[in-house]
């Protein structure tokens, strides 16, 4: 006698729907790195730290007002602006937050290539980068990436 499999129900927007956790923990990140890059990229352009300028030999920079500017622009506001997404349920969330998470893991990969490695901060901000992306794909599947519209 056969027994009858229960077929899965098909995927709709409502069965693909981000789980609250996942989506809190993506957006929590994001502020965190996105509000970190803000502090760090501000006290770099001031030179607040005071860091050594042989830091920077690998670089075109001679000094920390650079990396500062670029921290903010190329963490800070993509970060921020990914949670916003987030939060806002835009149809341009997953991009963006994806987006931010591998800028983020990009900033640090390229930080110690040219660089080395220096605080422990950078493995630190290069799993929350990882996570970020990570994040993104879990909370946005394949067939709710355009669960916003």
């Amino acid at each position: 006698m056969a027994t009858k499999v229960a077929s899965r129900p098909a995927r709709t927007k409502e069965t693909t729907r981000p789980s609250v956790g996942s989506q809190r923990a993506l957006i929590g990140l994001e502020v965190f790195a996105g509000v970190g890059a803000v502090y760090g990229g501000f006290e770099l352009y001031r030179d607040a730290w005071g860091l050594s300028e042989d830091l920077l030999q690998h670089t075109p920079f001679t000094t920390w007002t650079w990396p500062g500017v670029l921290l903010l622009v190329v963490v800070a506001v993509p970060m921020l602006g990914a949670a916003v997404l987030e939060l806002a349920r835009s149809s341009w969330a997953f991009i963006a937050s994806m987006l931010a998470g591998l800028a983020l893991a990009g900033w640090i990969a390229v930080q110690l290539l040219v660089m080395g490695y220096q605080l422990t901060l950078q493995p630190l901000m290069l799993i929350i980068g990882l996570a970020v992306a990570m994040l993104a794909w879990v909370v946005h599947p394949a067939g709710s990436r355009d669960y916003y519209r």
